[in-house]
């Protein structure tokens, strides 16, 4: 296979994925490690801690997928990291236009802002070019198991439907949230929400387990870290004992499912397509 292949990522795309996943890890960095720092060490003031833990993680959870997205030789692979990535890029992009205003007018606000605005452009050059090239992706006749599909649509549709909610009316739907928000770091949230809701929802359209290790991969990462944040920061949550442990289950069942996910699915290797019948 050469790298002119249709059915391989091109170099711009594997460059583009191994680079935002470095950017991805320093972020999660920033945003977990200094949870408490924000004012001086990130883009903009976050406010509790328990915010940007939870968006360092999102972020780390970005970079697993990333980083083995860089890696696939197989463009049927690759792809599934697009849908939280470009959903998620986009979303943020326009979070950054309408509050502006909350950003700092140092090193780091000046970087998120530049990053954003040639990040989106770029991966949709990049997709469009590969997908004008590529064509449709081959089945590999590994349908998910029928429990499987189910619980990610459940997780897809909560996901997607709460992520919408605090992206549109941050204010208004905050009170869904179980700790307190700003309309920034509602709509932040909502990004990533949004995100990983519509990569559970690609998972589910796709139906291919053998291209889901790295998606997995990324959702164990998100369920573990955001169990790890809420333990780090209890004391930021506002809501409820009942909103709280509501919120602990479905970062419980996220980790769950991932890490069934992970150990489930094939890994990295690239294996020909069984070109017999898909399984009802």
């Amino acid at each position: 296979m050469n790298a002119t292949d249709p059915a391989r990522p091109s170099a711009g795309l594997r460059w583009f994925f191994g680079v935002s996943a470095v950017l991805a890890a320093v972020a999660g960095f920033q945003l977990f490690v200094g949870a408490a720092d924000t004012d001086r060490f990130f883009s903009w003031t976050i406010d509790p801690p328990l915010t940007a833990a939870f968006l360092g993680a999102a972020y780390w959870a970005a970079m697993v997928l990333l980083a083995w997205a860089a890696g696939q030789r197989s463009w049927a692979r690759a792809r599934t990291a697009l849908p939280a990535v470009f959903t998620i890029a986009v979303l943020l992009v326009v979070a950054t236009v309408i509050h502006l205003d909350r950003f700092h007018h140092d090193l780091f606000g000046r970087f998120w802002e530049a990053v954003y605005l040639v990040v989106v452009p770029l991966l949709a050059y990049l997709t469009w070019s590969q997908v004008r090239r590529s064509g449709p992706a081959e089945d590999e006749c590994r349908p998910l198991p029928g429990w499987l599909r189910a619980v990610l649509c459940v997780q897809a549709l909560g996901m997607l439907a709460l992520g919408v909610a605090l992206f549109a009316a941050p204010v208004g739907a905050s009170s869904l949230w179980p700790w307190a928000l700003t309309p920034l770091t509602g709509r932040a949230i909502g990004a990533f929400l949004v995100g990983f809701g519509a990569a559970a929802a690609f998972a589910v359209g796709d139906d291919e387990f053998g291209r889901l290790h790295g998606a997995a991969l990324a959702y164990a990462t998100l369920g573990a870290l955001e169990l790890a944040a809420a333990a780090f920061h209890g004391e930021d949550f506002t809501a409820p004992a009942m909103g709280v442990a509501v919120y602990v289950a479905a970062c419980a069942s996220v980790l769950a499912v991932g890490l069934y996910g992970a150990v489930r699915s094939p890994g990295s290797a690239e294996r020909p397509p069984d070109r017999g019948s898909r399984p009802p």
